[in-house]
């Protein structure tokens, strides 16, 4: 069974539980902040929340293709000792699933504490370009060397786990709109590697992907939505997280926004449409002070929702993000840019 079918099972399996049918340190900007608009957030409503309500959804972000690679003139010799070559590429590449649990609890009127938990799985592949004539003894030495940079593996883990807590504030800029404002903190549960550009300088192996920061990073949300009409409805949000201080690995994150625009149409009561136009912006981690080439990234993304309102709250919402326009923030490095990602959101209030 393929990974990629998992985010359908999960779905299935929360569906039923319910009761009822009701690189260098390679940055994967989309496996940390996926651009992605809770569903719920726009489509349950734009009513009071009561005390003692709990809300559970389940984002589903499954990415395919996106791409990362730099040149290399640097080889490993059979005594481990890094030694010059011909110009050569690696050419990574990667697949990856993300799933996020949230529970949402309001414990008092318009106020609610939120908590994500994400659970990545990575597929990595690593190839090499050879771009200049290179013996045997060269090719075996450029080889060496990529498989202590990039592997062709499978990572999973847990990522950091995020803790927020929300306003609501109704009838703002119309009696149709709504704000939730949102204030918290990641929290390092996932794992953290050794400075990787220590390591590929004295030619030691390494693991490029990370699961967390390993620090804990201030977040802030914004997420408005409101009515233009019958079926008609606008929103606008901004999604952040900011590292602020070194882990014990030298390692601190870069700061990260998602902030965008969206236009709903209810098609139906049971059914409605959604597009949405995001900008990420990704700047540079640092390891030991030093930038690390492999992160910082500016992208535009199109994303297009369907929801299905069915019995007992249940919204289930699948949908399809599309790359725009995107910049690597350097040239030297191993950023991975978007391919193209599909996207589905299962939400049920409790």
């Amino acid at each position: 069974m393929s990974y990629r079918t998992l985010p359908v099972l999960v779905i299935w399996l929360l569906v039923l539980a319910s009761g009822s049918p009701r690189a260098f340190a390679q940055a994967c900007p989309a496996c940390s902040n996926p651009a992605l608009q809770s569903s719920e957030k726009l489509e349950a409503g734009l009513d009071t929340l009561r005390p003692h309500s709990l809300r559970f959804t389940l984002n589903a972000t499954n990415g395919f293709d996106y791409q990362g690679g730099h040149p290399n003139d640097k080889g490993l010799s059979p005594e481990g000792d890094l030694i010059t070559v011909p110009l050569h590429e690696h050419v990574v590449s990667l697949d990856f699933l993300r799933s996020e649990l949230t529970a949402e609890y309001t414990f008092a009127t318009n106020w609610s504490v939120w908590l994500r938990v994400p659970f990545d799985i990575k597929a990595q592949t690593a190839t090499v370009n050879f771009l200049e004539p290179a013996t045997p003894y060269e090719q075996e030495a450029i080889l060496r060397n990529r498989d202590i940079h990039h592997r062709t593996e499978t990572y999973t883990g847990l990522s950091d786990l995020r803790l927020l807590f929300a306003r609501r504030i109704n009838g703002l800029f119309g009696q149709r709109g709504r704000l939730d404002v949102a204030l918290g903190t990641s929290l390092p549960t996932g794992r953290t590697e050794e400075d990787p550009l220590k390591a590929g300088d004295e030619g030691r192996k390494h693991l490029h992907i990370q699961f967390g920061t390993g620090t804990f990073d201030p977040l802030f949300e914004l997420h408005y939505a409101m009515a233009l009409g019958e079926r008609l409805s606008w929103a606008l949000f901004s999604i952040n997280r900011i590292s602020l201080y070194e882990n014990v690995h030298t390692y601190r994150g870069p700061f990260e926004t998602t902030s965008g625009t969206s236009l709903g149409w209810e098609l139906s009561d049971k059914v409605a449409v959604r597009t949405t136009l995001a900008n990420f912006t990704q700047t540079q981690a640092t390891w030991d002070g030093v930038r690390d080439p492999n992160s910082g990234l500016i992208s535009w993304n199109l994303s297009l929702y369907l929801t299905f309102r069915l019995p007992h709250g249940l919204t289930i919402t699948p949908g399809y993000r599309h790359p725009l326009w995107q910049r690597t923030l350097s040239d030297e490095g191993d950023t991975f840019t978007y391919g193209p990602t599909f996207l589905l959101n299962v939400s049920r209030p409790f």
